[in-house]
């Protein structure tokens, strides 16, 4: 049975690899994230706020919906994406943790987007591809409770 929560709230995540292996620096492999992640969110498992996908981590910015938790949200997207490449990645992919931030209000909203956004750019990582904070990727720019 699905946990219901009272209220919404909105999580900053990083998600590592399996031993930090380069796993996305493969632009197919960014694309099948990528495409999952746009999956869940249309079949309203979380609002996406903003997303990143680095070579070996990404970060998303989401709001899980009502009826699902936090860790379910996470397990959507990294079994979803395991289960999408298990052909062409056999092995590992996900570190077996993740670290989440629980966003406190509307500046700390801003705050972890625009991290989500330079993240690139602190990693030298010019004209990043695989970086999505404008709103034509995502559903809502900022959650209805931060509002």
């Amino acid at each position: 049975m699905a946990t219901i929560r009272q209220s919404q709230s909105t999580y900053a995540i990083t998600i590592s690899t399996f031993q930090q292996h380069r796993h996305f620096q493969r632009t197919a492999n960014a694309e099948v994230f990528i495409a999952t992640l746009f999956r869940y969110r249309d079949s309203g498992k979380f609002l996406l706020h903003a997303f990143v996908v680095m070579p070996d981590h990404v970060h998303i910015l989401i709001t899980p919906a009502i009826d699902v938790s936090t860790a379910k949200a996470i397990q959507f997207v990294k079994g979803g994406y395991s289960f999408e490449v298990r052909e062409q990645s056999p092995g590992e992919i996900w570190h077996s943790g993740h670290h989440e931030h629980r966003i406190r209000d509307l500046s700390d909203f801003v705050a972890q987007k625009l991290y989500i956004a330079n993240n690139p750019g602190r990693k030298l990582y010019a004209e990043y591809p695989h970086v999505h904070t404008k709103c034509e990727h995502l559903i809502d720019l900022t959650p209805s409770q931060l509002a």
